[in-house]
């Protein structure tokens, strides 16, 4: 695949905005060109869509801080709210009702640490008996 130049990109996304804009006279909730510019369309490697019980903190954890940093996350959470969506994770959290957000991961003082050499860890919270 041949990397396409930057009045190439700038031109195939003016494609984009006009189709949509066209798209949005026939569509009640709109444009949703602003998809496009997501941080969430190069991050597939992230369950988006998954089903509630398949996301872990980590994942979590990382959809979300994606979404802080969105240039679109405000048009994420408008469109969210104008078309009632109820799955998938959109601008920040996950739309499932029953979705039970996981324990957040952590940092703790990792085993060995001392005041003048400090180190740190993740920690992944598990679930089951104490």
């Amino acid at each position: 695949m041949t990397a396409l130049s930057r009045s190439a990109r700038w031109a195939a996304l003016e494609a984009v905005w006009c189709e949509a804009a066209t798209a949005s006279t026939r569509h009640p909730l709109g444009s949703v060109a602003w998809q496009a510019l997501g941080t969430c369309g190069a991050r597939t490697d992230l369950p988006w869509t998954a089903e509630p019980g398949e996301i872990g903190p980590w994942d979590a954890e990382s959809m979300r801080t994606l979404c802080r940093s969105c240039p679109v996350l405000t048009d994420c959470a408008a469109y969210v709210d104008a078309s009632g969506v109820c799955a998938g994770w959109w601008a920040g959290t996950n739309r499932d009702p029953d979705y039970t957000e996981p324990e957040r991961p952590g940092w703790v003082k990792a085993p060995g640490a001392t005041g003048k050499h400090p180190a740190w860890q993740g920690v992944l919270p598990l679930g089951g008996a104490a």
